[in-house]
Formats: C-alpha cells, structure tokens, sequence
C-alpha cells in the first residue's frame, strides 16, 4: 500500500526529469559602497565560470544584469578601480527563480596591490564594525546543511564554541545559558522568534524563520561592537531579503514541518518597490483536519508568517516594513476510561499555547558619501500560556497548573554613520525600549495539598541605550574600532557603562589576527524579577535591586584564507559574569547562569534574588573550513572549554551547559545531473561531552512530589558523551520556467537516545533518565515559480 501512494510521486518527478531542459537565465542585483551604502556605477561584473556569457557593469543606481547564464552553479566577480575585487562562488542559477544581489565592495586603502575578496570563504560579517567573533551565513547554507530543518539555529549548532541545548533549537554559546542569546530583525532586538518556547527562552521546537525571505545574515559568539545592547552571549542578526522589483515570483512548499507559500514581486510594473511575503500552516494539522489520526498525545498546531514591504524613494530615503509572528497550541485530552491511566499524566488535560510577532517600520536616508541615518520602530509581543486539569475517576477536572506570560516591548533604534574617509567611521546611536509585562502563574503543590501562586505581576518598565564607535583602518593592515555602550534600566534604577575595543592585524599572505575586549550586560527574564514562593516567609525579588546581569569579555583569534576557499579560524575567549542573579538563601546554589528559562520558580527552593553570583567562561575553538565550490563543502570544529558559577555559597559548581568538549563535522557534496538539474548530499557528525546534573535527594523529592537536589553537590554528575548523526539528500530538477526541490532530511540517522542526566518524574513517581529524542525524519517538496 505504502508503494502505490509514492507511485503518483515517482511518476511525477520522472515526468519532470524528462522535462528538463537547458535554458538560461539572468543574474542581476545592485553593487554598493559598503562604507557608504552608495550605489556604484561603472563597475565590470563577469561570470568566471563561464566566458560566454558577455559581461556586464553597473548603471547609475549601481544595478547589473547578465543574460543567457546556464542553469547551474557559477562564480560571479566585480571589480571597479579603487576598490577591493569581489568574488561570489555559490552562486546558484535555477530555472524557478532569478537570483538578485547586493553586492557591497570595500574601498582598497593600499593601491600598489589588488585584493580580491571571496565572500563566500571568508564568511566575513555584514557589520563593517565587527572584528572578531563573527561570521556571515547564507539562507542556502541553511537549507543544505544536515538535521538543519530550514533553521539558523540549527544550523549554527556546527559553528566553533557552539553546542546543541536540547531537542528543539536552543544553543550554548561558549558555556553561556542559551536564554542569553539575543535576536535581532533588520538592526533592531525581537522576541524568541520560534514555536513553543518556553518561558524566558530563546529556542523552540519548531522556528517561525522562512528561510525563502531570509537574506545573508551575522551570528556572533561574542564580543559584540558597541552598537549591540542587551547581549552578552551572542546574538543572531538577521536580515530579510529585498523582493524581485521587476516581475512576480511564487514558490510554494509541502513537507513535515508545514505547507506554506512565499509570493513575491514589484508593486507595479517599473516600480522599485517590491513585496515579499511567507505564510506556513503545519502539515500535521492539515492532516488532521483531512480526518487521519496522527498522535494520541495532541497534534502541534502552529501557523506562521513573515513579510517585507520595501519601498525607495527618490529624495526621502528607502522605507521598509517588515515582521515575523506565529501562532501555536498543542492540546491533548486524556481519555474517558481511567482503568487504562498508568501514569498521573495519562489523567489530565492539558493545553499548551505560544502566540509571538514582531514587526517594525524602517527609514533608511543616505544624504550623501559620508553620511547616512537608519531609524526603526518596531512593536513585539509574545504569550505563553498553560492549561492543566487533573481528572478524577468520574472525570470531574480540578486545576493543576494555569499560568500566563505575556511580554510587550514597543522599540526605537536610531542610528547615525559618518565616514570621514574610506579608513575612519564614526557611528553612534540610541536606543529606547518600552517594556510591558503580564505575569500569572499557578500551580498544585503536594505538601500544600492546594494551589500556590508563584507569580501576580502587570506593569511596565523601560530601558534606554546609547553607544558611540569609532572603526580607523591604519594602512593596509590595521584596522581598530573603538566604542563605548551606556545603559539605563528603570525597573532597578540602574547605570551601566560599557567600554569595547576591537582590533585586526593583517601580517599578509590571508592571515588576520584579532583581539576585542569588552563589558556587556543583559536583563534577564521579568519573571524572574517577581517570582515568589508562599513556602519560604521572604518576599520575592526587589525588581528596585536586580539590576541586569554582567559579562567582561576578552577574545584573541587567528584566521588564515587558503586558496579553494578554505578557511582556517582559532578562537582562545574569557568571560567573567558578575552581578549575577542568585538566591538569596546561602544554602540553595542557584544561579540564573545555571538555567536556561522560567521553570526554575516552581520549586520549593526558589527564593527571591540578589545581584551577587559570578561565573567564568573560558575555552580554545577552532575550525577549518570550506565553502562549497567545485561541488563540495566540509565544516569541521571543535571547542575546548569550561563553564562555572558561584551562588551566595561562594563555593564554585559547573553550569549544566558544561560539556567541556564538543566537535562537529558537516560536509557534502553536490553532482550535475542530466543537463542542468542538481542532486545533493549531505551529513553532519556531531559528538560532545555530557551534560552536568544533580544528584536528586530521592526520599525528599517523593515527600514533595518534585525533583529535589543535593544542594552540595549541584552539576557534580557528568551524563555520557552526546553523539548524532544527520544525514539529508536534495534534488533540484529545473524544468523550463518552473524549479522543483525535493529535501529529505534525517535528524538522528542511528536513533541513539542520548541522555542529559535523571530526575525526579512525578507523573511516574520515579527517578529515571532524561532521554533525548531519537530520530526524526522530514521530507520537503518546494515548487518555484
């Protein structure tokens, strides 16, 4: 049966192999100063991979076209006089779509000799102000790398100091808990951008990110320029892509994780304005909805979508609107007959949701060479919310668990660039936020034997940012960027100044050596702040007292660029928290360096916090890397380094995110087949240290019917080693106007069901492992058009 359902499917793609044919395409896009952000005219771009496809240069605006290029991948080159040769090398031409560009060109300080710059094999960050720390990533390397499922996230998981957090998408970056990552849209923070995150998390398990209107983007792992607020363990800076201004573009997807379509095109012929649109409903609940039974423990439901409008001008400047949101819930009722319960969780019912969005307005003005203005003003909001009734065996429900976090932040981001000359940049700016918050939660206490309140907050806050930077480049082969951040915190009543430096050194022959140092700080999840516990007579958290956690900061790196686009980066890092949110009780070693969301306020051990933890990241990262060029690609990295925190004990513990070790190898590789069609393979090996946990005090947690820990010994346990492999294979099939991609991906290829330590289950009222999930297998089908 299972062979004649996929019968329709192979008969399709045979009949569009068959169908495939070699026509060609055109490649276009703009060429910018990248100091500037100034169109460039005049400059020569030409197609390596091909000498008969009749190069081309730039216009007035700065735009290019190349016509009668071959489906396929190419390398794409522009040069101009005075400025450094640019080299893109995985370009891909299909026959679905017309590849757009903007390519930004550096002015060339040192003219005796001329530089070309690889784009692709120097990862270098889009933010000019950024020297260490940093890399570039495209939406294609997203979508091709293995167990990537489409998510920066994840894909990041390969990335030097970066170790997976868990099943969904939450990363530890450089022994930092993964709620101290930062998202940012367009230059501006937004909410955790993923599916059913949890309370004060950045992750999730499903991401709302479409990476069809994604454009090239920064990660950072730390030491962040002095522009970046409210960070202090690394942060994504994502961009959106511009849409096709001269004609519409239609691409839609089916697969696992959802069915979705991305619309794209110019408002009216002949405009520069263009839309860019993405919408995605899960597919598991249209399977429900077509009447089949997918799971007896509820169905994830989540929609999601993400748009940008940009619309230029020709005197006021470009303006642009844009945004991310997504709705999700997740429900499941037990079942009417309680002689077929074996567990308290077989008993309840249980509704989970996660509502999220963020969007903003954006006016970018260039006035001229040396000056340009950005301002953005954007509104975010995210809700997350719980449901629990506990059944009895007439099915009369009784209140186990309610709770609601509701967070809204209106912003304002201002930024000013001024360029003296192509080797001195002068950047400052201010930023505002609004934050609104409405914090409820409940849950049934065992001791108690009733409900307990842990949170009963609503207000709002603010927070206020300004920074100043100052990048010279001295000669060819130093450059230095200077800057100071301030921050003011009104829920604490709180000052904090922020000095960074960061500096390049280029000997020659590739080599880069850097160095930044810096202070960062973060405010924490507001839950937090006002969290309290009837069991302990302390009142919680002084919001007037907690003030923001702290980091310094100090990263050396080397970098060499070999030839074939290969790359070789070493990272050695120190950071030292201070200021550190900890409880209040000697006796409890509670850190929030030590958690990675809000579940920590239900236990009974939760007291109200003070500011007077620290703890110490330090570790050596290094990777090799080369991008895809010649058909192949390989990524191998590994980390080396050390996580520990100290609560009011002062006695020194391991975070949990404390592997010490980690190491991953992605690569693949890529085959022409037939005449213009591409098929695909690829696979990522991942191995890292064990997790950190607890010993559980065993009589005491079943007196309370919750996991207790031995307190003395927090994260003396180490879990066995972490292993995966992720395995995924494409195949794109060009037709004559129409592209088809088919993606299977396999997450946990061996089905190894790693473990992160035991706990107490109180469903089960047992101490057993915690076991990640096993394999997980997607297929995605996407039609361009």
């Amino acid at each position: 049966m299972k062979l004649v359902r996929i019968l329709p499917i192979i008969f399709f793609l045979f009949q569009a192999t068959l169908l495939s044919a070699q026509n060609n395409k055109i490649i276009k896009g703009t060429v910018t100063d990248r100091l500037s952000g100034l169109p460039l005219s005049g400059v020569s771009i030409k197609l390596l991979s091909d000498v008969t496809v009749k190069a081309s240069s730039t216009d007035e605006k700065g735009q290019f076209q190349l016509t009668s290029v071959p489906l396929g991948r190419h390398i794409l080159q522009a040069s101009a006089m005075g400025y450094q040769t640019s080299t893109l090398s995985e370009v891909l031409v299909t026959s679905g779509k017309e590849p757009v560009f903007n390519i930004e060109m550096e002015q060339q300080l040192n003219n005796l000799k001329e530089v070309v710059v690889n784009a692709n094999s120097g990862k270098k960050p889009l933010n000019q102000m950024a020297l260490t720390s940093a890399r570039s990533f495209s939406p294609e390397e997203t979508n091709r790398y293995a167990g990537g499922f489409f998510d920066p996230a994840r894909m990041a998981q390969s990335f030097a100091g970066v170790v997976a957090g868990g099943d969904d998408n939450e990363i530890i970056v450089r022994g930092n808990s993964p709620k101290s990552l930062q998202w940012r849209l367009e230059g501006i923070e937004i909410i955790n951008p993923n599916h059913f995150g949890a309370e004060g998390s950045s992750g999730g398990a499903v991401s709302m990110i479409n990476t069809g209107i994604l454009g090239t983007s920064d990660f950072y792992t730390g030491a962040l320029p002095a522009e970046y607020s409210n960070a202090s363990a690394g942060a994504f800076d994502l961009k959106f892509r511009k849409g096709n201004t001269e004609k519409r573009e239609y691409a839609l997807t089916v697969g696992v994780l959802g069915a979705g379509l991305t619309l794209e095109g110019p408002f009216k012929k002949g405009s520069d304005a263009s839309y860019l649109i993405s919408y995605r409903y899960s597919s598991l609940s249209l399977l429900e909805k077509a009447g089949l039974d997918i799971s007896d423990e509820g169905v994830p439901k989540y929609q999601d979508l993400s748009f940008n409008v940009v619309v230029p001008t020709k005197k006021a400047g470009t303006f642009s609107l844009f945004g991310i949101g997504g709705t999700g819930d997740l429900k499941t009722d037990a079942e009417r007959d309680y002689t077929k319960w074996e567990e308290r969780m077989d008993g309840r019912d249980m509704n989970f949701g996660f509502d999220a969005a963020s969007a903003g307005l954006k006016h970018l003005y260039i006035a001229n060479s040396k000056l340009y203005l950005s301002n953005i003003i954007s509104y975010s909001g995210s809700r997350s919310s719980s449901l629990v009734d506990t059944l009895s065996n007439d099915y009369t429900p009784s209140l186990n668990e309610k709770t609601g976090f509701t967070n809204t932040a209106i912003r304002y981001a201002g930024v000013l660039n001024y360029n003296f000359n192509a080797a001195n940049s002068l950047r400052a700016g201010i930023n505002a936020s609004l934050l609104g918050y409405n914090l409820r939660a409940r849950i049934y206490d065992a001791e108690l034997k009733r409900l307990k309140e842990l949170l009963n907050q609503e207000g709002n806050t603010s927070s206020y940012d300004a920074f100043v930077q100052y990048k010279a480049e001295l000669g060819a082969q130093l450059t230095i960027n200077t800057g100071i951040h301030a921050n003011y915190f009104n829920l604490s009543d709180s000052w904090i100044i922020e000095p960074r430096l960061g500096l390049n050194w280029k000997p020659g022959g590739g080599q880069t050596i850097s160095f930044a140092a810096g202070l960062y700080s973060r405010i924490e999840p507001l839950s937090f702040y006002f969290a309290k516990n009837e069991k302990v007579n302390t009142a919680p958290s002084n919001p007037e007292k907690l003030k923001p956690t702290k980091s310094a900061q100090a990263v050396v790196g080397y970098e060499k660029l070999f030839s074939g686009n290969l790359k070789f980066k070493t990272e050695l890092y120190y950071q030292h928290q201070y200021d550190v949110p900890v409880s209040s009780d000697p006796s409890v070693n509670f850190s929030l360096l030590n958690v990675s969301d809000n579940y920590a306020i239900t236990s009974s051990s939760f007291q109200s916090l003070v500011n007077k933890g620290t703890g110490k990241n330090y570790g050596l990262e290094v990777s090799l890397e080369k991008s895809l060029s010649k058909g192949y690609y390989y990524l191998f990295s590994t980390s080396l380094f050390d996580s520990k925190f100290k609560a009011l004990s002062g006695k020194a513990f391991n975070t949990s995110f404390n592997t010490r070790y980690s190491a991953n190898l992605v690569l693949g590789k890529e085959w022409k087949s037939g005449k213009s069609n591409l098929f695909g393979l690829n696979s990522k090996f991942i191995y890292a240290g064990g997790r950190k946990y607890s010993p559980v005090l065993v009589e005491e947690s079943f007196r309370l019917d919750e996991e207790v820990i031995d307190e003395n010994r927090v994260n003396t346990l180490t879990a066995d080693p972490y292993f995966r492999i992720d395995f995924s294979s494409s195949y794109r099939i060009n037709s004559k106007k129409v592209s088809h991609l088919i993606i299977l991906d396999i997450q946990n290829v061996m089905n190894r069901e790693n473990t992160i330590g035991t706990h107490y289950n109180a469903s089960k009222r047992v101490i057993e492992p915690i076991k990640w999930i096993g394999i997980i297998p997607t297929i995605n089908y996407r039609l361009e058009f």
